[in-house]
């Protein structure tokens, strides 16, 4: 099944999702942009290894929650799964057709053939749910069974979260679900921004001077000679 967005991915969990993936991100933008500082290097090489961090940044703050672990071949990295949809944050690097090239390694590639983890007793998530009642516990047995059933010979739907940086500033966080075609090209649905640096509007105005009170002083007009033949021609 394919997904129109990560909202829809995610289900009730993409807001909470959402937030805190951005708090993830921009944390460890801070360290690696002021750890590439005070290397003092030319080169942004250093900084650019942040993306092994992400991975683990990523993965750790999700299943601290609760949330599922999908380890993928052959680098053996762990990636969160939410929803059954795996949850891959990618610093996107300044390449052309970066995207549209993601499939490039193997673990990305079988990152698109990953196969949903036995569902779960109990549904994670961000605030404590109160006890169901006997209907609804019923009702969440027939959806575990539903799920169940349904994942069989199924593969999880690839969230992409992209992340662009450099070290001087983040300078946006997008996410979307990634679907790869026969061509072992990527293409993004639902692609959009989560995330992106809030214009310093206080700076812009702080030399325009207020008119609550007072005169406006207004433009300084200079006279000039008005120009014409010059006596001596």
């Amino acid at each position: 099944m394919v997904f129109h967005s990560p909202a829809d991915a995610l289900g009730f969990h993409a807001p909470g999702i959402r937030e805190l993936l951005v708090e993830v991100v921009r944390s460890r933008h801070d360290r690696a942009a002021d750890a590439h500082l005070a290397s003092g290097s030319r080169y942004s090489m250093g900084f650019g290894s942040q993306w092994r961090d992400l991975l683990d940044d990523a993965h750790q703050a999700l299943a601290d929650r609760g949330f599922q672990s999908h380890k993928l071949a052959p680098a053996g990295h762990e990636f969160p799964v939410v929803n059954d949809c795996l949850v891959y944050v990618w610093r996107v690097p300044g390449t052309p057709n970066a995207v549209s090239n993601f499939a490039s390694s193997p673990t990305r590639m079988n990152g698109f053939a990953a196969q949903p983890p036995d569902p779960m007793l109990f549904e994670p998530g961000f605030e404590e749910a109160p006890e169901p009642d006997n209907e609804a516990a019923e009702n969440t047995d027939e959806a575990i069974v539903e799920r169940l059933v349904a994942a069989v010979g199924d593969t999880m739907p690839l969230v992409l979260v992209m992340v662009h940086s450099s070290p001087r500033q983040l300078q946006s966080i997008e996410w979307a679900v990634a679907v790869l075609d026969d061509a072992g090209k990527v293409k993004l649905h639902g692609h959009e921004a989560i995330w992106q640096p809030e214009a310093d509007f206080e700076r812009a105005t702080s030399d325009v001077e207020s008119f609550d009170s007072g005169t406006p002083v207004g433009p300084v007009v200079e006279l000039q000679k008005q120009e014409g033949t010059h006596p001596d021609a």
